[in-house]
Formats: structure tokens, sequence, C-alpha cells
């Protein structure tokens, strides 16, 4: 019985000792040492594009900038232009615009050496030509989706949330750009429903707020399109019955047009 009271009492020892150590090497662990990655993934900005059949445009892409939209070569920058590009290819798609779709996507070959994206835009690349000059718009309208889901795997696969987050950037700034700007074409309230996506915006600026790379954080894009993306943030969470007034798409435009140019700086 001695023997048995000895064991136990000296198994608890040996268990508390345990446990304290444990603590004590936990309490010892640096403030902010263990990083635990919260970000989101994002839809497609093709959630707008989708309705835009029943917006009743003649023709979508006089929605297109008059230039292609270019930027210094610089990672965080080809990033979120690479998104915004292909939203713009999408849209010169769903609008047989072959000329512009031509520029597009000549220039977004351009944004993937310093992504790392050359093998997943290039090869897609290659057959998107081939079906510009087929003109086979269904077809690349399928393999523009590809293009955009490959690239945000990949960035995600390489836990590259930053570049991932500013690429989706791209794509949903200039989405709620144009789109507000069509809408603004042929104003109805019901029309601007598409553009009531709350979740979306929500995620993707506590995805901003989550980079803390230096040569992000110091960068004029990112810098101004934080505030830009929590000020559409706050006019999408404003709308009556999931629509907008023709002043609040003034307002989205004005913001993302900002968010736009501040990656030109």
């Amino acid at each position: 019985m001695k023997k048995l009271v000895f064991w136990a009492v000296l198994i608890a020892v040996a268990l508390l000792s345990v446990s304290c150590k444990g603590k004590k090497d936990k309490d010892k662990l640096p403030q902010g040492e263990v990083h635990v990655s919260q970000y989101a993934p994002i839809p497609s900005f093709k959630e707008v594009f989708r309705t835009l059949d029943e917006l009743k445009v003649k023709d979508v892409s006089v929605s297109l900038p008059t230039t292609v939209y270019k930027t210094k070569q610089e990672e965080a920058r080809n990033a979120f232009a690479l998104g915004l590009l292909t939203a713009d290819a999408v849209l010169a798609a769903k609008g047989r615009n072959k000329a512009k779709l031509v520029d597009i996507s000549t220039q977004m070959m351009n944004l993937t050496p310093l992504l790392k994206l050359e093998d997943e835009i290039n090869q897609l690349g290659d057959n998107m030509k081939t079906l510009i000059e087929q003109e086979k718009w269904s077809e690349l309208d399928a393999t523009l989706d590809q293009i955009e889901q490959s690239v945000k795997d990949k960035l995600w696969d390489m836990e590259n949330y930053e570049n991932y987050t500013l690429m989706i950037l791209g794509g949903w700034s200039e989405a709620a750009n144009r789109v507000a700007w069509l809408i603004k074409q042929d104003y109805a309230p019901e029309k601007t429903v598409i553009l009531a996506q709350e979740g979306t915006w929500n995620s993707l600026v506590a995805n901003l707020e989550l980079v803390t790379s230096e040569h992000i954080i110091n960068n004029p894009g990112y810098k101004e399109s934080l505030p830009l993306a929590k000020e559409i943030q706050a006019i999408i969470k404003a709308h009556k019955d999931r629509t907008y007034t023709s002043e609040q798409l003034d307002q989205i435009i004005a913001a993302t047009d900002k968010i736009k140019a501040a990656f030109q700086k």
C-alpha cells in the first residue's frame, strides 16, 4: 500500500512539473511571434458581371477604358494590375471587342514574371490568342474564368496572400467601377442590386488590413487604397433594400478611380 501511495505521489509531482514547465515555456514566447493566417478567400468579381445581360446594354465594351491600364513593373502593382486587366478582358470578351482584347491580353502577359505566374498565364494565354483569332467568344469567356481561378489558386498555394489580395482588389475595383458606370447610363434603382456585395468588400478590407510586408505597406497604391476600400465598404453597407442611389454610384466610381490611379503612382 505504501509503495502504491509513493508511486502515485511521484507521478503527480512529475505531471505537475511538466505542466508548470509548459506554462513557463509558453510564457517565455515573445508576443506576436506566432502568426496565424486569417486571410479569407474572396469570390470572383464575375459575380457582378454575371448579371450584365439584365442591364440590357447594347455594347458592353463601351464601358472599357480608352487606354489599356499600365503601371510600373513592381510586384504589388503588377498583382493589382493583373486583377484589373482580367476584369477588362472579361468585358472585352462579353462585348466581342477583338482589338481591345488583344491589347489587354498582351499587357497581362507582361505582368507575370515578377509574380512567378508565367506558366499559368502563358499557357492559357496562348490558348486565348487562338480563340481571339477564331472569335470563339463563349470559349474565351470560359478561358478567362480559368485564368483568373488558376492565378488565384497559385498565389494561395504559394501562401502569397498579400499579392492574392491585391489582385482581387484590382478585379473588384474595376468591376464595381465599370458596372456602376454602365448603370449610370440608364439608371434604375433595381439595376444596382448587383453591386450589393457586402460580404466581399468586408473580406477584402479585412485581408488588406492583414498586410505586413514593408514593400507593400509603403507602396502609394496600398497606402491610399486601404481607406478608399473602407469608403466603398461603407457605401455598399448603406444600401436601401439592396439598391443604391445615383449619387452613391458616383461615389463608388470616384473611389475606385482613385484606387486605380494610386497604383499608377
